[in-house]
């Protein structure tokens, strides 16, 4: 793939506190050529590459904005705010509604957990509360549910979707690792939390705690690594979609930086195997999305789709801030770029595409001993 270079002279050159001309006579030439630099109209002589480089103690490449600077600001998207998530209902409402498989929870609920006598349930960041309206129908008479979130945006419109849907429960706007617990639950689940977490281990612990003996504790999320390989769009190159090179330079900063670990799903077994739960077990959420012309709702089930997978690569910080996480600046206009190549496809097929998505959620559970 063809790199685009974006000279990173200004930067370079502000940061040391030089002026234009200072740099020219350094050079050896006037500070009209590094103006033509710094805003692209011309570029220096190869020759000049290694001095510049040299000068301001970089790499060649960190020069011509091809890897980020080593002490390049890290850039974090901040999913672990409140304000971040009082911005996302809508886009929640989106995803959450095509999850799951509700025979699939059913079967979990009554073959694998056994729950046949009313159970108190809490749910902890528990958004607009979607997974709650789910399993109250499918749990014995008498179980309550408790959903605890940070966004009073979410828990205001959970409060209206359980009236609506004649549901009873409770929700506390509460940061779930710092709130006081006053009670014990027989159920404490969590669902697409632990990934927007640097560290897993201090929110399964307060799971723990908030669990009577013998309690269940169930974790749900899915893995960044299977959902890249998780989307086939018929008529597109599956290997390109499933391209995300660089992506694991990005999740590794953002796993050092405490902001998120994708790979949570698949840590998750080990951190409760090791906090003393018992018989810990991991499941595979089975839902898949088969979406064709002649699905019911094919065009509601696309305008969702392109929303979710198809709509952040219109974010010109995108690039910039992968960058930051130590992509190089043609690794990150590539994975930034899929999702406008994506919607590119299907603006020039409408109405024609056939898609199927796999979302890679694991289901980790184990039980507080007695």
């Amino acid at each position: 793939m063809k790199q685009t270079i974006t000279l990173q002279l200004a930067k370079l050159r502000k940061r040391t506190g030089i002026t234009q001309r200072q740099l020219a006579e350094e050079l050896g030439t006037s500070f009209q050529n590094i103006s033509k630099w710094e805003t692209g109209a011309t570029l220096p002589d190869i020759a000049l590459l290694p001095v510049l480089a040299a000068y301001f103690q970089v790499s060649v490449d960190e020069l011509l904005g091809l890897v980020p600077l080593k002490d390049e600001a890290y850039l974090s998207e901040g999913t672990g705010s409140e304000a971040f998530w009082d911005q996302k209902l809508e886009y929640l409402k989106r995803t959450r509604k095509n999850a799951w498989n509700p025979d699939y929870l059913e079967f979990l609920v009554k073959t694998v957990w056994k729950l046949d006598k009313s159970v108190s349930v809490l749910d902890c960041g528990c958004g607009y509360g979607y997974l709650g309206a789910l399993l109250l129908p499918l749990l014995p008479g008498g179980s309550t549910y408790t959903g605890v979130d940070f966004s009073k945006n979410l828990l205001d419109y959970g409060e209206k979707l359980f009236a609506e849907e004649g549901l009873l429960g409770r929700f506390l706007c509460e940061d779930f690792l710092n709130m006081e617990l006053t009670e014990q639950y027989d159920v404490v689940i969590c669902q697409s939390v632990l990934r927007h977490l640097g560290d897993s281990t201090p929110f399964i612990k307060k799971m723990i705690e908030a669990a009577r003996f013998g309690g269940l504790i169930v974790c749900i999320d899915s893995n960044r690594e299977l959902e890249c390989a998780g989307l086939y769009v018929d008529g597109m190159d599956y290997a390109k979609l499933c391209d995300h090179r660089g992506a694991e330079k990005h999740w590794k900063a953002e796993k050092e930086n405490g902001d998120r670990d994708y790979a949570a799903a698949m840590r998750n077994a080990f951190v409760m195997q090791k906090l003393g739960l018992a018989d810990v077990e991991v499941r595979m959420n089975d839902r898949m999305s088969f979406v064709h012309p002649g699905k019911q709702d094919y065009a509601q089930e696309v305008e969702d789709f392109l929303e979710q997978n198809a709509q952040w690569y219109k974010d010109r910080n995108e690039t910039e801030r992968l960058i930051s996480h130590g992509m190089s600046k043609s690794e990150a206009e590539n994975y930034s770029g899929r999702g406008r190549r994506i919607r590119e496809y299907f603006e020039q097929h409408p109405s024609e595409v056939s898609y199927l998505l796999f979302r890679g959620k694991t289901i980790t559970f184990g039980w507080k001993e007695i």
